[in-house]
């Protein structure tokens, strides 16, 4: 690979739908970018979901309020909803919000609990999980789950095995 193979920028520019192949250390190198888009579920109207939600919504991290709040479409747009035990199942595609979400006037979006615990679907995404190692040992490539985040840090990123000098 060349450097053209490995840009530096930490986020694709306006519009680019250029695939971008790095290494998992080069991926993890990349700083986000505050888009907030995996925050909540509206920001990519309703494709994004969190799927396996916990009973008790992660209160023990939110000062004993819900911190994943799960939505439902409305002929209005979106409306919070109670959790359900199907929230609970790992391939429901529970839509929500989180509550430490803070949107920007400039679009992007801040964690308001990102100096505390955070749920590990937060911590992880998307290159520090051990799924995205063990595909990459698995399948030598690995496509990150930000195809709905065009405004995304890692969008359209590949992470590939590091190519070895010859």
């Amino acid at each position: 690979m060349t450097d053209a193979d490995h840009p530096t920028e930490t986020a694709p520019a306006e519009g680019d739908l250029a695939p971008r192949f790095l290494s998992l250390e080069e991926a993890r190198a990349l700083e986000c970018n505050g888009c907030g888009d995996c925050c909540d579920s509206r920001r990519s109207d309703g494709y994004w979901t969190w799927g396996a939600l916990p009973a008790d919504q992660y209160r023990s991290l939110f000062d004993g309020q819900p911190l994943i709040i799960p939505l439902h479409r409305t002929d209005g747009g979106w409306a919070d909803r109670p959790a359900t035990t199907a929230d609970e199942a790992d391939l429901t595609p529970t839509r929500f919000r989180c509550g430490a979400f803070q949107p920007q006037p400039d679009g992007r979006g801040l964690c308001g609990i990102h100096d505390r615990e955070v749920p590990p679907k937060c911590r992880e995404f998307p290159v520090w999980g051990e799924q995205v190692e063990a595909e990459l040992r698995e399948f030598g490539r690995v496509w990150l789950a930000t195809e709905s985040f065009p405004r995304c840090t890692w969008y359209r990123v590949c992470v590939v095995q590091p190519v070895t000098p010859v």
